[in-house]
């Protein structure tokens, strides 16, 4: 190209840098313009744009300045298009050629001015997408590299990312490390015990803490999709996902896995992950309907103008007749209701099976437990004795000094995900011995499992036993029961047989399915008195 016949033709320069690494090594926006700029100077061209990248890859075109200055070349005024070397145009070899049909659609061409450039004929054009697909070898090779050295970070126990919120990316003793941030890790921590309680949303969590001082790093709200990500993120526990790998971090936990399970049954009930914001969460939503015209109660705030405070009442959702004096507050009520569950008992037979049945089933699986934590055990021990062999190896020095790397990173890799396979195996401990627990003491004491229960788990214990209640004049004049529970209140004789032999018979006064079930405690407590409820002693008709 005759570089002294195009004096006063226009030019356009394209930057870009995809890392501070690159900026550091002399490969800055200013350094790239300031390179073109003074060849398209000395040789005549007249720049009458600057395009420029930051911060984004070379192996797509997705890049905002780079369509703009394609753009650009449309009106047909621009004679070249200048750029430091052509990978920063593009990584891709066939990125690379479908830009230039477009400059030579234009009649605009392209010049590297710290590379050769190629005339426009068949063994130039070879020439250029030799130079285009090395860009891309280059590329493949760096993050080939990248990804390897991010695969032994996360191996090693450190998140090989971007810090979650809450965390910061710190060097401790040249090792890159995942620490607190001072200024987040204390709220997102009390966001996480907020959701524990089953009392707010994500939205209801966001909205407190960012009036105490919670932001995204770009200094705005956390929006509501990246607070659910948050509270069911296990990185808070001190487990790391990444890349379809799983292994336990080395950063300080938020909260323990336990807590976490616990978050993800309360986000599991929130009708299905929906995202339903509610002002108050009343405790008795959906179990109260009006004696009067069966419509649904509902929870509201009413101002009580002698006492000048606000109070929560339940009451009639429905405008057909008059509410006064149906107004219930809510703590009476719900008091009332809780009192209900003094009438719910199992009889002593019904409590000597759940025991012996919840005995059974914990040994049955401690067993399994310790046969599976053995399996473990001992392939990590054999991982050991293989990893010993190899290091005399290498001070005999019959093992080279980066195949002994290679395998010392294998062997790393293994005993990782064993020991992640055994603290699986005790998180599943904690939760069968747990399920035991609470088993048990709904058994022997409904009214103080209910009693003590969190929110979630007592609205759980009502859909257990009851279907709704009516309300009139603020009281209970009806409980309704759920329909297994109506048939044992009529069949109480055949149901007390039923806990004794462990099996439904054929009822006289009312047909039961014709298949005979046998009662089954299983791990989960809530489907098992899902299916065979229980019975009220002494309830009235």
């Amino acid at each position: 190209m005759d570089l002294e016949e195009n004096k006063t033709k226009n030019g356009l320069i394209y930057c870009r840098v995809s890392t501070q690494r690159q900026a550091d090594e002399g490969w800055s926006l200013d350094a790239q313009e300031r390179f073109c700029r003074k060849y398209a100077d000395d040789n005549g061209f007249r720049i009458v744009g600057i395009f420029s990248d930051e911060g984004k890859s070379g192996t797509n075109v997705n890049r905002a300045a780079l369509q703009d200055l394609l753009i650009r070349c449309q009106d047909k005024d621009i004679d070249t298009v200048f750029v430091q070397e052509t990978d920063r145009l593009a990584r891709n070899t066939q990125d690379h050629l479908a830009i230039k049909a477009i400059f030579k659609k234009y009649n605009t061409k392209l010049v590297s001015v710290a590379q050769p450039m190629f005339v426009d004929s068949p063994e130039g054009r070879l020439a250029d997408t030799m130079v285009a697909s090395f860009n891309q070898f280059q590329s493949e090779i760096n993050s080939r590299k990248t990804k390897k050295g991010m695969k032994e970070r996360f191996d090693n126990g450190w998140w090989p990312a971007m810090a979650k919120l809450g965390y910061l990316n710190k060097q401790a003793d040249k090792v890159k490390i995942i620490a607190r941030d001072p200024e987040r890790w204390h709220l997102i921590k009390e966001g996480l015990k907020m959701y524990l309680t089953g009392n707010y949303s994500a939205v209801e969590i966001s909205d407190k803490l960012y009036k105490k001082g919670l932001t995204s790093r770009q200094g705005k709200k956390i929006c509501n999709s990246i607070m659910i990500n948050i509270i069911k993120d296990s990185f808070y526990t001190g487990i790391m996902k990444w890349g379809g790998y799983e292994n336990v971090g080395k950063h300080e936990p938020m909260i323990t896995p336990k807590e976490h399970r616990t978050i993800l049954t309360i986000m599991d009930s929130h009708n299905n992950h929906a995202c339903r914001r509610r002002i108050h969460n009343y405790l008795l939503r959906g179990f109260l309907y009006c004696g009067i015209c069966g419509q649904r109660y509902v929870g509201e705030k009413h101002k009580n103008k002698n006492k000048n405070v606000n109070i929560d009442y339940y009451h009639c959702s429905t405008k057909t007749h008059s509410n006064k004096g149906q107004h219930v507050e809510i703590d009476k009520l719900e008091k009332e209701i809780e009192e209900q569950f003094l009438r719910i008992r199992f009889t002593k037979e019904f409590i000597d099976l759940v025991i012996q049945k919840v005995k059974n089933i914990y040994e049955e699986k401690k067993k399994e437990r310790n046969i599976e934590k053995r399996i473990f055990q001992n392939k990590i021990m054999k991982i050991e004795e293989n990893r010993e062999k190899t290091e005399i190896k290498l001070i005999e020095g019959t093992l080279k000094d980066d195949d002994y790397i290679r395998i010392r990173d294998r062997f790393k890799s293994e005993i990782n995900r064993l020991q992640g396979k055994i603290y699986k195996i005790e998180e599943q401990r904690e939760i069968d011995i747990d399920v035991a627990r609470e088993t048990l003491l709904l058994a022997r004491d409904v009214y103080g499992a209910y009693k003590k229960a969190p929110y979630e788990v007592k609205r759980l214990y009502l859909s257990l036993f009851w279907n709704k209640f009516l309300i009139k004049d603020k009281k209970i004049t009806k409980s309704e029961p759920t329909e297994l529970i109506r048939i044992f209140l009529r069949e109480k004789t055949t149901f007390n047989r039923l806990l004794i032999e462990g099996r439904i018979k054929q009822s006289l006064n009312r047909k039961l399915p014709e298949n005979k079930g046998k009662i089954r405690l299983t791990p989960n407590w809530l489907r098992t008195l899902n299916e065979i409820r229980t019975f009220f002693k002494d309830n009235p008709e």
